[in-house]
């Protein structure tokens, strides 16, 4: 500590980690915020702060009472409500600002009235050993408002990429660019003392699913429940949603996604839109309760792979703590198309343009779904296209095809007759399906499949609809079968 402090000037480089000799580089490339397109030599003096200043800076914060400021709730202010918080700290033409500008003049003269800031994020550390706190609404990119992490505190705490952050943090000095954090309050929703004890994510011990989520939630209506009856979903799911275009795959997962919300509050939910139009990430965002990542069609493929790491990293840490995660992915097509783009060429290239090394990391977001025995559950639901007229679309998909534990298959004629939901109740379904349903309940769904086999996907879809409408729930249904 006392070498780096030496090799510092007033406003710190980082730890001392020039003398490593190692330039700043961050993964992925970096844009504005964290650790891309940094000047090298002695000029990176001027952007981070060292560990001893911060820790310095942390005791002394922490004999200070002040006022409390959490960035996340000035963030979700509208820009009149900045305006006048701007006003009543005295910052100078509030009015005119952006309300990026605004939340740093306030934040700054908050600092400067000796008020505590408060933020969260999720940690990327990068390739030098600092790293940085990204924020969700910023995708979990690179961005100007992320939040410094030392070495010294990586170290302490034991974090690791993907952990969510919580605590105290300070403004940055003149000729720094970013904020700095102070002192950590809690890592994945819980107190620091209790993650030194998880498990590695590697070191569970997966399990079949054996807790079914309540799917009969009215925020799902009858589409959930139907999926409740052919192909339920227990925690620690892999299931793969098969679809060809326009089949309605994206309201199908919105009402998954509302139905889990709303029937299972103790599940931390994620939905993950990979390569999806603009327009369809807003609606997500607007009518699904859940936390909304996306990279959308116009960003480039190395933001689909890394806002997908950042995404699968962050689920890993929650479930090494014990938490229920679920994620909803639309789609594994695109982003296995987005792997293949970046990954580096072997030289075999499949058919249909795929290079054999791309379905790895694919492969691994998908397999990362399991039931934990330790505690804890990785859910993932994702979308896998068919019949688009593209070899590489067949290609991904036969690569996934008997990955998953679950499966629920669309089908073009149900859609196009304007049947929602377009299941194919024959070829739907989940494996293991007795761990998750009662003996009485399994009995009947084996007459029910025995009623439905001869029927065409439409005829059986229609029959089932006519007759699941006038209950109220799937056990009323049940009941109300002829054994």
């Amino acid at each position: 500590m006392s070498t780096a402090r030496s090799e510092t000037s007033s406003t710190g480089n980082g730890g001392g980690r020039n003398r490593r000799g190692r330039g700043r580089r961050s993964r992925g490339g970096g844009g504005g915020g964290g650790g891309g397109n940094r000047p090298s030599g002695a000029a990176k003096r001027d952007y981070l702060p060292s560990d001893d200043e911060l820790e310095e800076e942390a005791a002394a914060e922490a004999e200070e009472d002040g006022e409390r400021l959490d960035v996340t709730e000035l963030k979700a202010k509208s820009v009149q409500d900045l305006t006048e918080l701007a006003e009543d700290l005295e910052v100078e033409n509030a009015a005119g600002m952006r309300k990026q500008d605004l939340l740093f003049a306030i934040l700054k003269a908050h600092t400067e009235q000796r008020g505590k800031i408060f933020a969260d994020g999720v940690l990327e550390i990068l390739q030098d050993g600092f790293g940085f706190l990204r924020a969700p609404d910023q995708n979990y990119l690179a961005g100007p408002d992320d939040i410094y992490v030392s070495p010294s505190q990586i170290r302490r705490f034991n974090l690791r990429t993907g952990d969510t952050v919580r605590g105290q943090i300070r403004s940055p000095k003149e000729g720094e660019r970013y904020f700095a954090l102070l002192r950590v309050d809690t890592i994945n929703f819980e107190e620091p003392a209790k993650a030194r004890h998880k498990i590695l994510f590697d070191n569970l011990t997966p399990l079949y699913p054996q807790e079914k989520f309540n799917l009969q939630a009215k925020s799902g209506g009858l589409t959930t429940r139907i999926i409740d009856l052919v192909a339920p979903i227990g925690k620690g799911q892999r299931a793969l949603i098969t679809s060809p275009p326009k089949a309605g795959k994206t309201m199908i997962l919105k009402d998954i996604a509302n139905a889990i919300a709303e029937g299972n509050p103790e599940v931390y939910l994620i939905v993950l839109l990979i390569d999806e139009r603009p327009e369809e990430v807003t609606d997500m965002q607007r009518t699904v309760k859940a936390e909304v990542i996306s990279s959308t069609f116009d960003e480039p493929a190395t933001r689909h792979v890394q806002v997908a790491d950042m995404v699968i990293e962050k689920a890993k840490r929650l479930v090494e703590h014990g938490r229920d995660v679920v994620i909803l992915l639309d789609s594994i097509t695109r982003l296995a198309r987005a792997h293949n783009t970046v990954v580096p060429h072997s030289g075999k290239i499949l058919s249909g343009g795929v290079d054999s090394n791309a379905m790895h990391k694919p492969k691994r977001f998908f397999g990362a779904a399991r039931n934990v025995e330790e505690g804890g559950s990785l859910t993932i639901i994702g979308t896998a296209l068919i019949d688009t007229g593209s070899r590489m679309d067949e290609v991904i998909f036969e690569e996934f095809k008997g990955t998953g534990n679950s499966e629920i298959v669309l089908d073009r004629k149900l859609a196009d007759r304007r049947t929602y939901p377009a299941i194919d109740i024959n070829k739907s379904a989940t494996r293991r399906e007795e761990l998750l349903m009662d003996e009485n309940t399994l009995n009947r769904m084996y007459i029910l499949r025995k009623v439905l086999a001869p029927l065409s996907p439409v005829d059986s879809m229609e029959f089932l609809l006519g007759k699941i409408k006038g209950t109220d729930s799937n056990e009323e249904f049940l009941a109300s079968m002829n054994s």
